[in-house]
C-alpha cells in the first residue's frame, strides 16, 4: 500500500520507476493507486529534494556573454538565446519556441496572469509545452484573432493550448485582429463582453508576443488582415515591425496608420505598464523588428537565437 510507504521513499520509488524503468506517468499512476497529476507532483518534488540530479553535459544555451551584452545593452531583465546548429529559418524558429517553452515552465506560477498574442513561433512553443498543471493559472487573449493562416489555427487555438498544457482556464477574446472599418471596430468594442476582456488583457502579470515583421510574408501580412494600401502607408512611414498589431520604427516609436482605426488589442501603452513583457522571434527577418522592439523599450524579456542575437550587438 501505498500509505506504508515514507514520503522519501514514495518519491525515491515513483523516481525509478520513471527514470530507470521508463514506465509513463499514467502507468505508475496505475501500478501505485495514484493520478497522473499526483505523479507528476511527487516527480518535481523529487527533483527539489535532490533525489533526482540530472546531469547533461552540453548546454542548449550559448554562453552567457552573448546574454549579458543583450541584458546590458538594452536594459532587460532577461534573455534567453538558443543555439542553432542550422542556418534554415524554420528550424531556427523551431529551437527558439522550443527554449521558449522551457522558458515558460519555469515562470509561470500559481494564480497569476497570462496574456498571449499571436505568432507563429508561438503556436510553434505550444508543440513543445509539457503537461505542467499550474493552480489558478488564466491565460487571456490579448488580441483578436487573425483567423485562419493556410490552414494552421486560429489565434484563440494558441491561447486554448497553453491553458491545457498548464491545467488553466483561458479567456478569449472573440473579436477579429482588425475589424472590416472603423465603424465595424467601434461596435465590436462596445459590446460588454469584449470590454471586459480587453480590461482584463491591460492587467496581466505576463505577456507573451510574438514580433512581426512588415514584410509580404510575415504572419500578420500574409493573413491578409492589412490592406495593400495600409502596408504601402506604414512603408512610408518605416514601419518595420509590429506587435499586437501596433507598428512601429527601428527606434521603437510608433508608426500610425489607418490601420489603427480597425485593430482590436491592447496598445502598445498598455503593453509598456505590463510587468513582464516577453518577446519570443528568432531569425534572419526578424533582425529589425526585435530591434524596434528593443529600442522602444516594448518588451523587457528576449527569447531568441544567437544568430541573431550576435547581430541585434553588433547593430547597437
Amino acid at each position: 500500500m501505498v500509505d506504508d510507504y515514507s514520503e522519501y521513499d514514495l518519491m525515491g520509488e515513483v523516481a525509478r520507476m520513471y527514470y530507470y524503468d521508463e514506465l509513463t506517468q499514467d502507468k505508475i499512476g496505475e501500478i501505485l493507486g495514484l493520478s497522473r497529476q499526483k505523479v507528476w507532483r511527487i516527480l518535481k518534488r523529487a527533483k527539489e529534494e535532490g533525489i533526482v540530479q540530472i546531469r547533461v553535459e552540453g548546454s542548449s544555451r550559448v554562453d552567457s556573454e552573448i546574454e549579458d551584452a543583450l541584458r546590458e545593452d538594452f536594459g532587460l531583465k532577461e534573455v534567453e538565446v538558443a543555439r542553432v546548429f542550422a542556418t534554415e529559418e524554420k528550424l531556427v524558429v523551431k529551437k527558439v519556441a522550443q527554449l521558449a517553452a522551457s522558458y515558460l515552465k519555469e515562470k509561470v506560477e500559481p494564480y497569476i496572469s497570462l496574456g498571449v498574442a499571436y505568432g507563429r513561433t508561438l503556436f510553434e512553443m505550444t508543440n513543445f509545452l509539457p503537461d505542467n498543471p499550474v493552480m489558478g493559472l488564466r491565460v487571456i487573449q490579448i488580441m483578436g484573432g487573425y483567423g485562419k493562416l493556410k490552414g494552421e489555427v486560429m489565434a484563440v487555438e494558441l491561447a486554448r493550448k497553453i491553458a491545457e498544457a498548464f491545467q488553466g482556464d483561458v479567456v478569449y477574446l472573440l473579436a477579429p485582429a482588425f475589424a472590416q472599418d472603423p465603424q465595424a471596430k467601434e461596435a465590436i468594442e462596445n459590446q460588454e463582453k469584449i470590454k471586459r476582456v480587453m480590461d482584463l488583457a491591460k492587467t496581466v502579470d505576463i505577456a507573451l508576443v510574438g514580433i512581426g515583421g512588415v514584410s509580404p510574408v510575415s504572419t500578420l501580412m500574409d493573413t491578409g488582415e492589412i490592406y495593400p494600401q495600409e502596408r504601402e502607408e506604414l512603408l512610408r512611414e518605416g514601419a518595420v515591425g509590429n506587435i499586437c498589431g501596433n507598428f512601429y520604427d527601428i527606434e521603437g516609436n510608433q508608426v500610425e496608420s489607418s490601420a489603427d482605426k480597425r485593430r482590436i488589442s491592447i496598445s502598445l501603452e498598455d503593453l509598456k505598464k505590463i510587468p513582464v513583457v516577453i518577446g519570443v522571434a528568432g531569425g534572419k527577418s526578424k533582425l529589425e523588428p526585435i530591434l524596434g522592439a528593443l529600442r522602444g523599450k516594448l518588451i523587457n524579456v528576449l527569447i531568441t537565437d544567437e544568430l541573431t542575437a550576435r547581430d541585434l550587438v553588433k547593430k547597437d
